[in-house]
């Protein structure tokens, strides 16, 4: 039982997270949204910075701005869509899981955030 109320909450969780992106825009409403810290001690942009101008880009469409935005955040989605579908059985998906979440597959995508926030910043 505990484990459906969990999924559940995970669930409402994200429609919720989607709904307030889908419905308040990142250009526009900019006091609703988070800023970047990085940015605003350096200057410059982090792997991270445009993801979420990237993630409302993405709810309604917006495939080549979103990808203006922050590339690796588009490049990312089926990496993590693939998480969170193989989260609901993960005894099911264990073998996959370790790949995904394994010490290798993390170590490359920290080099993968690393390079590309130095590469947009030249």
């Amino acid at each position: 039982m505990y484990k459906d109320k969990k999924n559940w909450f995970f669930v409402v969780t994200i429609l919720l997270i989607v709904g307030y992106y889908y419905l308040l825009n990142p250009y526009e409403q900019k006091d609703f949204f988070i800023s970047c810290p990085f940015y605003n001690v350096t200057g410059y942009q982090c792997p991270g910075c445009g993801s979420q101008r990237a993630f409302h880009e993405v709810l309604h469409f917006n495939f080549i701005e979103a990808f203006k935005q922050n590339a690796l955040f588009l490049l990312s989605i089926p990496y993590v869509l693939l998480i969170i579908f193989t989260s609901f059985n993960k005894e099911k998906h264990q073998k996959l899981r370790s790949i995904l979440l394994g010490n290798k597959t993390l170590l490359f995508l920290l080099i993968i955030s690393v390079l590309f926030g130095v590469f947009r910043n030249l």
